[in-house]
């Protein structure tokens, strides 16, 4: 798990696909999973809560309004999800989202 903050604040989680933590949203896990399955899930998760749902230029997917973009990470031969948990500010700002995780790891 790594922290990113801006003028002292936290403005980024970003979780591991292999070493978590392990969360969920409403009882899916969002951490290590299949990247198909997990956008079909945040997709439906949108529809019937009204979530806004944003894509990123590398195809990942974020729910602003409740501060999750989800990435994919290479583990082996498999590609699993890697959760973030981002500020708005940074999300509606095309250079942090574009650019998450800061850390120059795999998106």
């Amino acid at each position: 798990m790594k922290a990113f903050y801006d003028a002292s604040e936290l403005a980024c989680v970003a979780l591991d696909a292999v070493t978590g933590p392990q969360v969920f949203l409403s009882g899916f896990p969002l951490a290590g999973s299949d990247p198909e399955q997990v956008r079909q899930f945040l997709l439906d998760h949108a529809a019937e809560h009204g979530n806004w749902v944003l894509y990123t230029p590398d195809g990942s997917l974020s729910l602003t309004d409740i501060g999750v973009l989800v990435r994919s990470q290479q583990v082996g031969a498999a590609r699993l999800t890697r959760p973030l948990f981002v500020k708005e500010e940074w999300l509606e700002s095309q250079y942090f989202r574009d650019h998450l995780p800061l850390e120059g790891g795999s998106g």
